[in-house]
């Protein structure tokens, strides 16, 4: 872990070599931690990620009723199952999207319901809209008042989740899978219409959760609309799972692999995995990187040209960040596009990224759904990392290809997904530090 107000310091490596694992995937593992709170009953989840989001996340699940024994690398959680019956007035989901947003949902299927809680969160989450889901869940029997800012947290809930007809913006996947888990456990039938849904695979891994656990429901798509049928009354039964290595956090250690010189190889990436960041191996592989897919991971052959794409990054907003610092390697130009959606996550990561290379010495085109790099010649810098782990360790491979010593604010982010990213980055050969 990096402490608080940590810089990261990166110096130029021509060369990465050896063998590293990336850290396990968060948007699994959180998926995983809230389905065995709902699941009465033991569940073991082994190899889940260790990061400050999944730390906020086991803390929510204690506050519900869990109990959660950790031993190496597994997760007991032993839930008395649904209604939770909490004894507290105040749950903090931190600064985790995927838990406040999975959370929000499941305060309808508290023992009492008619008891307000007050969902609260930290600050950079508390700047995060939360008004399509608020609304769309007041149409399912859930009572909410913001407590501040309209639109954002905290907010004050109680009422049931009774289920019923609703609607959700697609624009991010989370509104939609927050209430996918939850709405099998209500009373009634429901039926949630989604308009442009963006970020679709992550949609997809909730519903293989679903699947899974023998969860019911129907899907239909016409025009830009989803539409899910989800029976109520169904349960959760508890269940075994090993949580795959994530490709999200990956990004950035294919994309360090790629642009230097090198043989790296990443173990425990299964590209059979519903996670839709494995997209990342294919568009370098279509821009000319050598990467080799084997059933323990992937082989890279850094330092091969590549050349620039045009990249429709709706499925794939995470990935923007790794995409942008690829451009300013590839010839012509890479587009980055249709990504809106990125400018509402830890931070508007089409600036932060636009902002760091563009200090870097890079040529950046920036739109509102996206932008456009071009290749260019990276010199060291003073960035910010916005307290946006994805800036940060992207900002670091930047670093990594330019002359002289770049230096990153905020680097402590990096712990919300990928605690140990310097070690494992210094481990491959690469000139990285974080110093208080």
């Amino acid at each position: 872990m990096i402490q608080s107000s940590a810089r990261l310091l990166v110096q130029k490596t021509a060369r990465l070599s050896g063998l590293a694992t990336p850290p396990s995937s968060k948007s699994h593992s959180i998926r995983a931690l809230i389905l065995a709170l709902l699941a009465k009953g033991e569940s073991l989840l082994t190899n889940p990620l260790d990061c400050s989001d999944m730390t906020d996340a086991m803390r929510i699940c204690t506050q519900l009723g869990a109990n959660l024994n950790v031993e190496g690398d597994r997760v007991c959680v032993n839930s008395p199952g649904l209604p939770f019956q909490e004894t507290i007035q105040i749950i903090n989901s931190g600064n985790s999207g995927i838990s406040t947003h999975f959370i929000m949902p499941l305060l309808g299927l508290r023992k009492e319901v008619e008891k307000p809680i007050i969902l609260d969160c930290g600050e950079q989450m508390r700047a995060r809209p939360i008004a399509p889901l608020v609304n769309a869940l007041r149409a399912l029997g859930l009572r909410i008042n913001y407590l501040d800012k309209k639109g954002q947290l905290p907010i004050s809930v109680c009422g049931a989740l009774s289920g019923g007809v609703t609607e959700v913006d697609g624009i991010t996947s989370q509104y939609l899978s927050a209430l996918l888990v939850s709405l099998p456990c209500a009373p009634l039938d429901s039926e949630i219409t989604v308009r442009d849904l963006h970020e679709r695979p992550y949609v997809e891994m909730t519903l293989d959760w679903l699947k899974r656990l023998g969860i019911r429901y129907q899907h239909m798509a016409i025009d830009n609309r989803d539409m899910y049928h989800i029976p109520g009354r169904q349960s959760y039964c508890a269940f075994k799972a090993t949580i795959a290595g994530d490709f999200s956090s990956a990004s950035y250690l294919i994309a360090a692999a790629v642009l230097g010189n090198g043989r790296v190889e990443l173990r425990g990436l299964d590209m059979q995995d519903p996670q839709g960041d494995k997209r990342l191996v294919y568009l370098l592989q279509e821009m000319g990187a050598a990467i080799e897919v084997n059933t323990q991971g992937l082989i890279i052959e850094g330092g091969r040209p590549l050349k620039g794409l045009k990249i429709d990054a709706d499925d794939i907003p995470d990935l923007l960040p790794a995409l942008a610092v690829i451009g300013t390697y590839a010839s012509g130009k890479t587009e980055i596009t249709n990504v809106r959606q990125a400018r509402i996550k830890e931070t508007d990561r089409i600036h932060s990224m636009s902002e760091g290379l563009s200090r870097m010495g890079a040529k950046v085109a920036v739109y509102e759904d996206g932008l456009t790099v071009y290749p260019s010649a990276l010199q060291a810098a003073t960035v910010k990392g916005y307290n946006d782990h994805r800036t940060v360790m992207a900002l670091a491979v930047a670093g990594l290809r330019a002359e002289g010593q770049t230096e990153i604010d905020d680097a402590h982010a990096v712990n919300k997904t990928f605690p140990n990213f310097v070690s494992v980055m210094q481990s491959l050969g690469a000139h990285m530090e974080a110093l208080p």
